[in-house]
């Protein structure tokens, strides 16, 4: 991948806390939350938070401009008969989703947001969320997920829920992560924009313990067959060890009906802090990627668990990923689908380990195929290395969008606490094709060429090359060794197998070639096979 250049937020402000690479007709837009920004559209309001965009060209336009949400200085936004809203320090931007479609609207959450109608002694922070248009132009529509008129009870129902920490969109379902409900039991918030209405959570098995964060981190796929969407929860507290589950969305009842759990497996590890649903092997089910940050063995290397899906929602462990197991590196703090970013029909996934190197941040890719995940990584992006500057690199990961037209996604990364962004092109992938031709067999007791001194045998080798690809350029040049002999020699032991090029006897060619688009190119060699002597 090749950096393409580096986006600046302002000051202190949080920016890159949440990234989201975004499509609207021809234009490419970098989305960045910043959710302890001041709003330049919301002067009299505390650091409420703001999203920016940021257009892509052919390199990012650095000067990013924020979202007129259409919410301006007003306090007491007509939320309800008995809200007043308090926008201080609501962190604007803590989450932003996208529909996936070509052309999906966006989803933006603030999860400070509060409702102070019972004055002082009931501030209640519900969290809101607004769905922003494709062309990121109006001021869209608000939620208020976990609002309900005359109610002023704090933690035991909604009072406290903070909708939108996490959030996730589809075509048809707005999915929001509320991990305050019910004394920190938490819940996960599943609108339904075809009629209008919630799911809701009934499982007394789920929702009888406090203190689980259910909703901390959310994600939706297709878990019980191809044309199904089903949504996850992660409670990183369940039990102390963490848990994840899978629900089903059932319509008639207007529930969400748990089909899967998983647990952690070590006290603290924070396991379902975060969630990743990618069709590793593209079988048309989704597998799932949980997220265990503060995983010890020393301290929080972090460690991610990947689970593939066998059908009917059943999914099995099927590996751990744990990067460099670096000290205190927080690997799996956050993990973004790439798309196939490596042209091989698979798609790709992103970890970030975003306090590794002290705080500087890595974000590790991976590959999909058709056993699922590639156990190890194919590429480390270091933010030591791409600017030491950076802090948190890898908090927040967004990738799927081609963001520079040449047919591949790319991927952005976050720094929020250096209120940077990076933007990383992915380059074309040329797959090589090469063809060695060798004689069937050679006569060793009739010796074809002559070698100046004595008969010798020899044999006719020929080297045929071409390459294709996905929008790769029309002609290449290539640089190529061809060696006679391989095989592990003593040392000081010559090879038995050499080239003869203009009088001069060689065990190694090293050519340069010009090849155009999947046209094969041959050369033509004579090697000469030194007797043996026994």
């Amino acid at each position: 991948m090749l950096v393409i250049g580096s986006i600046a937020g302002p000051n202190g402000s949080f920016f890159g806390y949440s990234v989201l690479e975004h499509s609207h007709d021809s234009t490419r837009w970098v989305l960045v939350g910043a959710p302890k920004a001041d709003s330049k559209y919301s002067t009299s309001v505390k650091s409420p938070g703001a999203v920016f965009k940021c257009r892509v060209h052919t390199n990012p336009d650095r000067r990013c401009t924020e979202l007129d949400m259409g919410r301006g200085n007003t306090r007491g936004m007509n939320c309800g008969k008995t809200c007043k809203e308090d926008r201080d320090d609501e962190w604007m931007g803590v989450s932003l989703a996208r529909q996936p479609t070509a052309s999906g609207s966006v989803l933006a959450c603030a999860h400070r947001w509060k409702n102070i109608y019972y004055e002082t002694e009931y501030i209640l922070p519900h969290g809101f969320c607004n769905i922003i248009p494709p062309t990121l132009q109006s001021n869209g529509r608000k939620l208020w997920p976990c609002y309900e008129e005359y109610k002023k009870k704090y933690g035991e129902e909604h009072g406290s829920c903070q909708a939108g920490i996490a959030g996730f969109f589809t075509e048809e379902l707005v999915i929001m992560g509320a991990p305050g409900s019910y004394y920190w039991t938490g819940t996960v918030k599943v609108l339904n924009l075809t009629d209008n209405t919630y799911f809701k959570l009934n499982d007394d098995a789920v929702i009888a313990r406090r203190y689980t964060y259910l909703g901390y981190a959310v994600t939706a796929g297709h878990f019980s067959q191809p044309t199904t969407t089903d949504i996850v929860g992660g409670a990183p507290q369940d039990g102390g060890i963490g848990k994840v589950y899978i629900f089903r969305t059932d319509r008639r009842s207007g529930s969400l009906i748990k089909i899967f759990q998983a647990s952690g497996k070590k006290m603290g590890s924070y396991f379902g802090s975060s969630l990743c649903a990618v069709d590793l092997n593209s079988d048309g089910l989704s597998d799932l990627l949980v997220g265990a940050p503060m995983f010890s063995e020393i301290r929080d290397e972090g460690q991610v668990t990947v689970y593939t899906n066998r059908g009917n929602g059943v999914l099995e462990e099927k590996l751990v990923l744990s990067g460099d197991n670096a000290y205190n590196a927080h690997f799996g703090e956050s993990m973004a689908s790439l798309g196939d970013i490596d042209d091989d029909g698979f798609p790709d996934v992103a970890i970030g380990a975003p306090k590794e190197d002290d705080y500087i941040g890595a974000v590790y890719i991976y590959h999909g195929g058709a056993d699922g995940i590639v156990p190890l990584y194919s590429m480390k992006l270091s933010g030591q290395k791409i600017n030491p500057a950076l802090r948190m690199f890898g908090q927040s990961i967004s990738g799927g969008v081609d963001m520079d037209g040449n047919g591949y996604p790319d991927m952005t990364i976050g720094a929020f606490m250096s209120d940077n962004v990076i933007l990383l092109r992915s380059r074309p992938v040329i797959t090589m094709d090469i063809y060695v031709f060798l004689p069937a067999s050679i006569n060793i007791t009739a010796p074809q060429c002559y070698d100046g001194s004595q008969q010798v045998n020899c044999l006719n080798v020929t080297v045929c090359f071409r390459f294709n690809g996905k929008h790769v350029p029309g002609e290449i040049g290539l640089n190529y060794h061809l060696t006679a002999d391989v095989a592990k020699k003593e040392k000081g032991q010559q090879p038995r197998v050499y080239f003869v090029s203009s009088g001069e006897m060689m065990g190694q060619v090293m050519e340069k070639l010009q090849l155009s688009y999947m046209q094969e190119t041959c050369e033509h060699y004579l090697a000469y096979v030194k007797e043996l002597l026994l």
